[in-house]
């Protein structure tokens, strides 16, 4: 297992992730309180089928996660110029598909490696389409939960594994994001 995880970090670097490290399954901090940010400030709240409340609910993911032990968090970082990007819009877009496009590699490198329970999640809406069909997913192999929609703790995720995480203040210099694929 220590050895298929080395790979799939290896992986993870060789497809474009900023950083990749181990997760210990039963230490991720959930709580509904991610769930009521969706839905209490979240301007995309109900807009897509991988946030609420189309996602699973906090208990739910807790059930979910108990099925695991070992992950990998996967950090992505787009760097931006100093006065920020032009259109942030896209900048976003492009941030949460490349994320998840390195989630999906990692999530089928594990199923190949014979982790066949393998599943990614990221952080962040689901950005696959410009706007969600939320009577049927037109992406349905590719589609993930959000990490928060599904009571996850991301700045916990990311600060348990040695990411410095932080709210954001002041001019931004660059834009991380966070996905896991659990594996075993």
């Amino acid at each position: 297992m220590e050895k298929d995880l080395q790979v799939l970090i290896e992986k993870a670097l060789a497809a474009g992730a900023s950083a990749a490290r181990v997760v210990d399954v039963n230490k991720i901090k959930t709580g509904s309180w991610t769930r009521w940010k969706c839905q209490y400030g979240c301007p995309n709240y109900g807009k897509t089928l991988c946030c609420p409340p189309y996602s699973p609910d906090y208990e739910a993911t807790q059930r979910f996660l108990s099925e695991y032990q070992k992950g990998i968090i996967v950090q992505y970082t787009m760097q931006l110029d100093p006065t920020g990007p032009a259109d942030f819009e896209r900048a976003d877009l492009q941030l949460s598909n490349e994320l998840l496009r390195i989630l999906l590699e990692l999530e089928r490198e594990a199923f190949l490696l014979n982790h066949y329970k393998a599943f990614a999640l990221k952080a962040g809406r689901c950005r696959l389409c410009e706007k969600c069909n939320l009577e049927h997913c037109v992406h349905p192999t590719k589609a993930r939960p959000s990490l928060e929609a599904c009571g996850i703790d991301v700045f916990a995720l990311a600060r348990d594994n040695g990411f410095d995480m932080d709210v954001v203040t002041g001019p931004i210099t660059k834009l991380d994001i966070y996905g896991m694929v659990l594996v075993e």
